[in-house]
Protein backbone atom coordinates (compact mmCIF):
# COMPACT_ATOMS: atom_id res chain seq x y z
CA UNK A 1 0.00 0.00 0.00
CA UNK A 2 2.49 2.77 0.92
CA UNK A 3 5.19 1.64 -1.79
CA UNK A 4 8.28 0.21 1.01
CA UNK A 5 11.24 1.04 -1.10
CA UNK A 6 13.67 -2.39 -1.22
CA UNK A 7 16.12 -2.39 2.25
CA UNK A 8 13.34 -0.38 4.31
CA UNK A 9 11.20 -1.69 7.14
CA UNK A 10 8.28 -0.08 8.84
CA UNK A 11 7.30 0.27 13.03
CA UNK A 12 3.90 0.99 14.15
CA UNK A 13 2.59 3.20 16.65
CA UNK A 14 -0.20 3.92 18.85
CA UNK A 15 -1.11 6.75 16.35
CA UNK A 16 1.43 9.19 14.96
CA UNK A 17 1.69 10.73 18.25
CA UNK A 18 3.21 7.54 19.84
CA UNK A 19 6.00 7.58 17.16
CA UNK A 20 7.13 11.20 17.48
CA UNK A 21 7.48 10.27 21.64
CA UNK A 22 9.99 7.19 20.43
CA UNK A 23 11.85 9.71 18.18
CA UNK A 24 12.18 11.93 20.94
CA UNK A 25 13.45 9.40 22.87
CA UNK A 26 15.92 7.66 20.03
CA UNK A 27 17.72 11.10 19.97
CA UNK A 28 17.54 12.07 23.27
CA UNK A 29 21.13 13.27 25.18
CA UNK A 30 22.31 16.24 27.02
CA UNK A 31 22.23 19.13 24.45
CA UNK A 32 20.29 17.31 21.41
CA UNK A 33 18.13 20.13 19.35
CA UNK A 34 14.52 18.75 17.49
CA UNK A 35 13.87 21.15 14.96
CA UNK A 36 10.84 22.17 12.54
CA UNK A 37 9.63 25.07 10.14
CA UNK A 38 6.49 26.71 12.23
CA UNK A 39 3.85 27.23 11.87
CA UNK A 40 3.35 23.09 11.82
CA UNK A 41 1.99 20.39 13.63
CA UNK A 42 2.00 21.09 17.26
CA UNK A 43 3.10 17.73 18.93
CA UNK A 44 6.64 18.16 16.94
CA UNK A 45 7.86 20.94 20.43
CA UNK A 46 5.43 19.31 22.72
CA UNK A 47 7.16 15.84 22.46
CA UNK A 48 10.90 17.47 22.60
CA UNK A 49 9.64 19.26 25.74
CA UNK A 50 8.59 16.37 27.40
CA UNK A 51 11.63 14.89 26.78
CA UNK A 52 13.39 17.55 28.23
CA UNK A 53 15.11 18.69 24.73
CA UNK A 54 15.61 22.09 22.72
CA UNK A 55 12.94 22.80 20.16
CA UNK A 56 13.89 25.35 17.20
CA UNK A 57 11.13 26.60 15.38
CA UNK A 58 12.29 28.55 12.22
CA UNK A 59 9.70 30.91 10.92
CA UNK A 60 8.24 30.37 6.96
CA UNK A 61 8.09 32.61 4.68
CA UNK A 62 5.27 34.92 6.07
CA UNK A 63 3.85 35.48 2.54
CA UNK A 64 2.95 32.35 1.35
CA UNK A 65 4.12 29.76 3.93
CA UNK A 66 6.83 28.33 2.14
CA UNK A 67 9.94 27.09 3.70
CA UNK A 68 12.30 29.71 4.24
CA UNK A 69 15.27 27.78 2.97
CA UNK A 70 18.41 30.34 3.76
CA UNK A 71 16.62 30.94 7.29
CA UNK A 72 16.81 26.89 7.47
CA UNK A 73 20.24 26.37 6.39
CA UNK A 74 21.21 28.93 8.62
CA UNK A 75 19.36 27.18 11.83
CA UNK A 76 21.24 24.23 10.56
CA UNK A 77 24.41 24.63 10.82
CA UNK A 78 24.42 27.08 13.68
CA UNK A 79 22.14 24.22 16.08
CA UNK A 80 23.23 21.05 14.21
CA UNK A 81 19.93 19.60 15.10
CA UNK A 82 19.82 15.85 15.74
CA UNK A 83 15.92 15.80 14.62
CA UNK A 84 13.97 17.76 11.89
CA UNK A 85 10.25 17.45 11.29
CA UNK A 86 8.97 18.56 7.96
CA UNK A 87 5.44 18.05 7.53
CA UNK A 88 4.19 17.18 3.82
CA UNK A 89 1.68 18.21 3.16
CA UNK A 90 2.27 20.76 6.57
CA UNK A 91 -0.40 21.20 9.01
CA UNK A 92 -1.81 23.37 9.44
CA UNK A 93 -1.34 25.09 6.19
CA UNK A 94 -1.78 22.68 3.79
CA UNK A 95 1.37 23.63 2.10
CA UNK A 96 3.79 20.97 -0.13
CA UNK A 97 7.21 22.54 -0.01
CA UNK A 98 9.43 23.23 -2.59
CA UNK A 99 11.34 19.37 -3.39
CA UNK A 100 14.59 21.40 -4.19
CA UNK A 101 14.75 22.71 -0.62
CA UNK A 102 13.83 19.67 0.86
CA UNK A 103 16.85 17.98 -0.74
CA UNK A 104 19.49 21.27 0.53
CA UNK A 105 18.38 20.83 4.22
CA UNK A 106 18.11 16.60 4.23
CA UNK A 107 22.05 17.30 2.76
CA UNK A 108 22.55 19.60 5.37
CA UNK A 109 21.26 17.44 8.14
CA UNK A 110 23.06 14.83 7.06
CA UNK A 111 26.51 16.96 7.57
CA UNK A 112 25.30 16.44 11.70
CA UNK A 113 24.87 13.10 11.62
CA UNK A 114 20.99 14.25 12.10
CA UNK A 115 17.73 12.56 11.09
CA UNK A 116 14.72 14.01 8.96
CA UNK A 117 11.58 12.84 9.34
CA UNK A 118 8.71 13.57 6.73
CA UNK A 119 5.48 13.44 8.57
CA UNK A 120 2.92 12.51 5.81
CA UNK A 121 -0.20 12.53 7.78
CA UNK A 122 -2.15 14.17 4.83
CA UNK A 123 -0.13 12.60 1.81
CA UNK A 124 -3.58 10.60 0.92
CA UNK A 125 -5.02 14.28 -0.03
CA UNK A 126 -1.68 15.46 -2.03
CA UNK A 127 -0.44 15.03 -5.53
CA UNK A 128 2.92 13.88 -4.80
CA UNK A 129 5.04 11.80 -1.76
CA UNK A 130 8.36 11.57 -0.02
CA UNK A 131 8.94 7.87 -0.13
CA UNK A 132 11.60 8.26 -2.64
CA UNK A 133 13.79 10.11 -0.59
CA UNK A 134 14.37 6.89 1.38
CA UNK A 135 16.06 5.01 -1.32
CA UNK A 136 18.65 8.47 -1.43
CA UNK A 137 19.28 9.19 1.51
CA UNK A 138 19.62 6.75 5.31
CA UNK A 139 18.95 9.38 7.56
CA UNK A 140 15.25 9.86 6.43
CA UNK A 141 12.16 8.93 7.69
CA UNK A 142 8.84 8.61 6.08
CA UNK A 143 6.16 8.71 8.69
CA UNK A 144 2.06 8.03 8.12
CA UNK A 145 -1.03 7.30 9.80
CA UNK A 146 -4.75 5.84 9.75
CA UNK A 147 -6.19 8.77 10.76
CA UNK A 148 -7.14 10.45 7.46
CA UNK A 149 -8.68 6.32 6.55
CA UNK A 150 -10.98 7.58 8.87
CA UNK A 151 -9.99 5.81 11.70
CA UNK A 152 -8.51 8.27 13.85
CA UNK A 153 -9.73 6.84 16.85
CA UNK A 154 -7.96 3.76 15.98
CA UNK A 155 -4.67 5.21 16.69
CA UNK A 156 -2.58 3.39 14.29
CA UNK A 157 0.45 5.60 12.88
CA UNK A 158 3.39 3.71 11.15
CA UNK A 159 7.04 4.63 10.25
CA UNK A 160 9.16 3.68 7.74
CA UNK A 161 13.41 4.01 6.86
CA UNK A 162 16.10 1.85 5.98
CA UNK A 163 15.83 -1.68 8.14
CA UNK A 164 19.03 -0.58 10.49
CA UNK A 165 18.06 2.42 11.60
CA UNK A 166 14.15 0.84 11.94
CA UNK A 167 15.33 -1.56 14.03
CA UNK A 168 17.10 0.93 16.72
CA UNK A 169 13.80 2.84 17.28
CA UNK A 170 11.87 -0.50 17.14
CA UNK A 171 13.88 -1.19 20.14
CA UNK A 172 11.90 2.00 21.71
CA UNK A 173 8.78 0.76 21.38
CA UNK A 174 6.71 0.76 24.13
CA UNK A 175 5.25 -3.19 24.52
CA UNK A 176 1.04 -2.28 24.65
CA UNK A 177 1.14 0.21 21.95
CA UNK A 178 -1.02 -1.46 19.06
CA UNK A 179 -4.00 -3.72 20.25
CA UNK A 180 -5.11 -6.32 18.00
CA UNK A 181 -8.59 -4.86 17.50
CA UNK A 182 -7.04 -1.58 16.10
CA UNK A 183 -4.73 -3.96 13.86
CA UNK A 184 -7.61 -5.73 12.62
CA UNK A 185 -9.10 -2.44 12.12
CA UNK A 186 -6.29 -1.26 9.89
CA UNK A 187 -6.32 -4.61 7.58
CA UNK A 188 -9.64 -4.27 6.83
CA UNK A 189 -9.48 -0.43 5.82
CA UNK A 190 -6.64 -1.93 3.47
CA UNK A 191 -8.57 -4.85 2.37
CA UNK A 192 -10.43 -1.54 1.20
CA UNK A 193 -8.16 1.21 -0.12
CA UNK A 194 -9.51 1.71 -3.73
CA UNK A 195 -12.42 3.21 -2.09
CA UNK A 196 -10.65 5.52 -0.37
CA UNK A 197 -8.81 6.49 -3.03
CA UNK A 198 -12.16 7.48 -4.76
CA UNK A 199 -12.74 9.51 -1.51
CA UNK A 200 -9.37 11.18 -1.96
CA UNK A 201 -10.05 11.74 -5.10
CA UNK A 202 -13.18 13.46 -4.83
CA UNK A 203 -11.94 15.36 -1.95
CA UNK A 204 -9.29 16.90 -4.07
CA UNK A 205 -12.16 18.05 -6.34
CA UNK A 206 -14.04 19.44 -3.93
CA UNK A 207 -10.76 21.39 -2.27
CA UNK A 208 -10.35 23.15 -5.74
CA UNK A 209 -13.75 24.31 -5.65
CA UNK A 210 -13.81 25.29 -2.35
CA UNK A 211 -10.42 27.30 -2.96
CA UNK A 212 -11.77 29.12 -6.12
CA UNK A 213 -15.06 30.48 -4.26
CA UNK A 214 -12.75 31.31 -1.63
CA UNK A 215 -10.63 33.28 -3.41
CA UNK A 216 -13.84 35.32 -5.04
CA UNK A 217 -15.25 35.91 -1.41
CA UNK A 218 -13.86 40.04 -0.15
CA UNK A 219 -12.24 39.90 2.48
CA UNK A 220 -10.98 36.54 2.38
CA UNK A 221 -7.30 35.27 1.28
CA UNK A 222 -6.95 31.31 1.16
CA UNK A 223 -3.73 29.46 1.20
CA UNK A 224 -2.85 26.76 -1.77
CA UNK A 225 -3.48 23.73 0.11
CA UNK A 226 -2.48 19.41 -1.07
CA UNK A 227 -4.38 18.48 2.50
CA UNK A 228 -8.04 17.99 3.25
CA UNK A 229 -8.01 21.45 4.73
CA UNK A 230 -7.80 25.23 3.39
CA UNK A 231 -6.30 28.02 5.72
CA UNK A 232 -8.23 31.24 5.19
CA UNK A 233 -7.21 34.78 6.62
CA UNK A 234 -10.13 36.77 7.34
CA UNK A 235 -10.39 40.23 9.12
CA UNK A 236 -11.34 39.28 11.94
CA UNK A 237 -11.39 35.00 12.89
CA UNK A 238 -12.51 35.66 15.95
CA UNK A 239 -15.77 37.40 15.16
CA UNK A 240 -15.99 35.14 11.93
CA UNK A 241 -15.93 31.95 13.89
CA UNK A 242 -18.63 32.99 16.23
CA UNK A 243 -20.77 33.93 13.45
CA UNK A 244 -19.91 31.06 11.57
CA UNK A 245 -20.75 29.17 14.39
CA UNK A 246 -24.09 30.79 14.89
CA UNK A 247 -25.00 29.34 11.43
CA UNK A 248 -24.24 25.44 12.53
CA UNK A 249 -20.88 25.48 10.70
CA UNK A 250 -17.91 24.88 12.78
CA UNK A 251 -13.71 25.95 11.75
CA UNK A 252 -10.85 25.86 13.71
CA UNK A 253 -9.59 29.57 14.79
CA UNK A 254 -5.84 28.98 14.26
CA UNK A 255 -5.07 32.46 15.49
CA UNK A 256 -3.61 31.40 18.83
CA UNK A 257 -2.11 28.53 17.17
CA UNK A 258 1.39 30.72 16.34
CA UNK A 259 1.88 34.54 15.51
CA UNK A 260 1.74 34.01 11.66
CA UNK A 261 -1.34 32.77 12.21
CA UNK A 262 -3.25 36.01 13.20
CA UNK A 263 -6.61 35.91 12.17
CA UNK A 264 -6.34 32.73 10.18
CA UNK A 265 -9.19 29.79 10.31
CA UNK A 266 -8.89 26.18 8.59
CA UNK A 267 -11.39 24.79 6.74
CA UNK A 268 -11.65 21.56 6.48
CA UNK A 269 -12.92 20.11 3.23
CA UNK A 270 -16.53 18.34 3.11
CA UNK A 271 -19.09 16.51 1.39
CA UNK A 272 -20.20 18.47 -1.74
CA UNK A 273 -23.39 19.31 0.56
CA UNK A 274 -21.17 20.44 3.53
CA UNK A 275 -18.66 22.47 1.31
CA UNK A 276 -21.99 24.43 -0.03
CA UNK A 277 -23.33 24.85 3.46
CA UNK A 278 -20.15 26.07 4.61
CA UNK A 279 -19.19 28.29 1.86
CA UNK A 280 -22.93 30.19 2.04
CA UNK A 281 -22.50 30.41 6.10
CA UNK A 282 -19.10 32.32 5.45
CA UNK A 283 -20.54 34.26 2.81
CA UNK A 284 -23.38 35.79 5.17
CA UNK A 285 -21.52 35.46 7.73
CA UNK A 286 -18.89 38.21 6.14
CA UNK A 287 -21.34 40.65 5.59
Amino acid sequence: HAGMPEGCSITLGNGSDELITMLSMAISQPGAVVMSPMPSFVMYEMSARYQGLEFVGVPLRSADFELDAPAMLAAIKAKQPALIYLSYPNNPTGSLWDAAVIEQIIEAVSLYGGLVVMDEAYQPFARADSMALLTRHAHVLVMRTMSKFGLAGVRIGYLIGRTALIAEIEKLRPPFNVGVLNAEAGLFALEHAEVYARQATELRAQRERVFAALQSMAGVEPFPSQGNMILARVADSAATFAALKSRGVLVKNSAAAHPMLVNCLRITVGTPDENTAMLAALEASLK
